[in-house]
């Protein structure tokens, strides 16, 4: 007898303790400041995604995620796009995917978020999935903590409970592409 894999939800924890999130938080808040967002549409669910500049330090993060999942998985990562969040008191995210329905091809392979700041009472992030036709969910809590990174399939769909704290819940998300293995 022989299992066969048809289906499988899950996602990749870590925690990334040797970087400057101090620098990561503070450009965070500098574009949360500037109002420096994706979409200055209010009803657009960019609208709370901040644009953040590449640096060294989110320059040294990447490449520790892509490190660490190519020992994991040997496959290498491609960032296609990154942004920052800051969430102030009784602020959430409505559920989403990470998927481009108008271009299903070139969407992202798996999706990330790393902390920067998480009081506590400021939110977890959730992930559910269908468990059959007549839409019911499973779910999964996480309680995540500064420096905590997650990882996860990018038509994994996710949401973000609401901040009770009266402290900002920052972090910074992405999404990535696995490179086609080449021979060589």
């Amino acid at each position: 007898m022989k299992e066969i894999d048809l289906h499988r939800v899950f996602f990749i924890h870590d925690h990334i303790s040797n970087i400057d999130i101090e620098s990561l938080k503070k450009d965070c808040l500098h574009s949360f400041k500037t109002n420096n967002r994706i979409s200055k549409d209010i009803s657009d669910t960019r609208n709370e995604d901040l644009i953040i500049n590449k640096s060294k330090v989110f320059d040294e993060l990447i490449k520790i995620i892509q490190d660490k999942f190519y020992i994991r998985y040997t496959q290498h990562l491609e960032l296609i796009n990154y942004w920052g969040q800051v969430h102030e008191h009784n602020e959430s995210t409505n559920t989403h995917d990470h998927v481009d329905c108008f271009d299903i091809k070139n969407s992202p392979d798996y999706s990330g978020v790393y902390y920067l700041q998480v009081p506590k009472d400021s939110g977890d992030i959730v992930f559910q999935w269908p468990i059959n036709k007549y839409n019911q969910y499973k779910r999964w809590w996480s309680k995540p903590k500064a420096g905590d990174l997650l990882l996860f399939p990018s038509t994994l769909d996710h949401f973000v409970t609401k901040n009770t704290a009266v402290e900002k819940r920052i972090a910074i998300s992405f999404n990535f592409k696995i490179l086609p293995i080449t021979n060589k």
